[in-house]
């Protein structure tokens, strides 16, 4: 039953968002004052065939049933006018036979006209009840005491319509609450079932682009550890085969740095893998600062270039994400690379700085740079290095910042929030 009542107040309620009339819901009090109003138009019709010619008992019979069922299945203005029919119908049988019971006997038919309309039923129901006593006075003219116990009949018969009428609203303003409650619950119902798929297509997106974010990261450090590391060492390769007529021991020597590089190389690689597989997400700051400190002396030694830095100074017990440890460390690499690649430096000067919000690092060269140039051309030259590309883009994606100075020199300056 409450799966029932719920499947029609969704059925109203869509009806009304539409702008609809609003459905009629065959309720209980409804069938109730329905089969009472057949009752009264038996009763009359009965009435009439005994004290009026046979013949309208019939007629007003189909006439009142016909208006009753079309009052209750009709809409807007056509039922209205069935409805003040079978008000009128009710007044005609009392005229017709002046009765005294035939007033109360209409008040049946005229509560399926009026319900919805309780003060005008009771109005109605009034001058029904009067009218048909006056006329019961005036055509049979009866004593005190028949009209007194005539009277009182009517009085008992009225009180009691009027309570029954009373119980029949209360009845249907807790179903039209219900009705509410029940609309209620299941909009609440199809809203939740909309989030929670909502929610799953979410979590779908951010799984896709976590895989997205990890392929980058992956990426980005084979590029810049193992493509730097390889091109150091090829780099080592040309100079050795260079030295080779002239200078066997320092070519061997080019030879076995060319050989360590690319063991660097296979360690870079397989760095990446236990990094992907590793429980701990965290460095120590010490450590890290030895790792840096080893990088920037591996360049000084394959370069014969200059780099100053501070790596030395830091002593701290902290511990930061392995995520920022790994791109600090690309990013050190690609700046230093790209300075004497592209650059021509000679001298670097690298700060590393650490709070317990944010780690940045400084890198500075005194290369050509790209001098005075517009944003426009400072985007298009982004826009063709995958490096500094990938290296913004991870900046700012971690809440942090990249700030790139290219008209004395070199100088990108990278800041990273720590979580927590």
């Amino acid at each position: 039953m409450i799966r029932g009542r719920a499947r029609r107040a969704l059925v109203a309620c869509e009806i009304c968002e539409k702008g609809v009339s609003k459905l009629r819901i065959d309720s209980l009090e409804r069938r109730v004052v329905w089969y009472a109003s057949i009752v009264g138009i038996l009763a009359q019709s009965v009435i009439l065939a005994v004290f009026c010619p046979i013949v309208l008992a019939p007629l007003y019979f189909s006439m009142t049933m016909v208006l009753l069922n079309l009052s209750f299945f009709l809409e807007k203005a056509p039922a209205k006018v069935c409805r003040v029919l079978l008000v009128a119908s009710a007044f005609g049988a009392v005229v017709m036979c002046t009765k005294w019971y035939m007033g109360a006997i209409g008040l049946l038919l005229i509560t399926a006209a009026l319900m919805t309309r309780p003060v005008l039923c009771r109005v109605v129901g009034i001058l029904l009840c009067v009218s048909g006593y006056t006329l019961y006075l005036i055509y049979y003219k009866p004593d005190i005491i028949q009209a007194l116990i005539a009277l009182g009949c009517l009085i008992g018969i009225y009180v009691v319509w009027e309570c029954a009428g009373l119980l029949l609203r209360r009845m249907q303003d807790t179903n039209q609450r219900l009705e509410r409650a029940l609309t209620a619950a299941a909009v609440e119902a199809m809203e939740q079932r909309s989030l929670r798929e909502q929610i799953a297509k979410d979590q779908v997106v951010n799984e896709h682009n976590a895989r997205l974010q990890e392929r980058e990261r992956i990426s980005r450090d084979i590029h810049n550890s193992v493509g730097h590391t390889l091109s150091a060492a090829t780099v080592t390769l040309d100079a050795a085969s260079m030295l080779v007529p002239n200078d066997q021991e320092r070519a061997k020597e080019k030879i076995d740095v060319a050989n360590s590089r690319v063991h660097e190389a296979i360690s870079s690689v397989r760095s990446v893998v236990r990094t992907l597989d590793a429980e701990d997400d965290k460095i120590a700051l010490v450590d890290y600062m030895k790792s840096l400190q080893s990088m920037v002396t591996e360049f000084m030694m394959d370069t014969d270039i200059k780099v100053y830095h501070n790596f030395g100074q830091i002593d701290d017990e902290a511990r930061i994400p392995m995520t920022v440890a790994s791109f600090l460390s690309s990013s050190l690499s690609e700046l230093l690379t790209n300075g004497v690649k592209h650059g021509g430096a000679k001298i670097f000067v690298v700060t590393f700085l650490y709070d317990v919000t944010n780690v940045r690092l400084k890198v500075q060269d005194n290369g050509t740079g790209w001098g005075a140039i517009t944003a426009n051309e400072k985007k298009m030259k982004l826009s063709n290095g995958f490096g500094l590309r990938k290296m913004i883009e991870h900046a700012e994606r971690s809440g942090g910042t990249c700030v790139i100075e290219s008209e004395d020199g070199f100088t990108v300056s990278l800041s990273l929030p720590l979580e927590g």
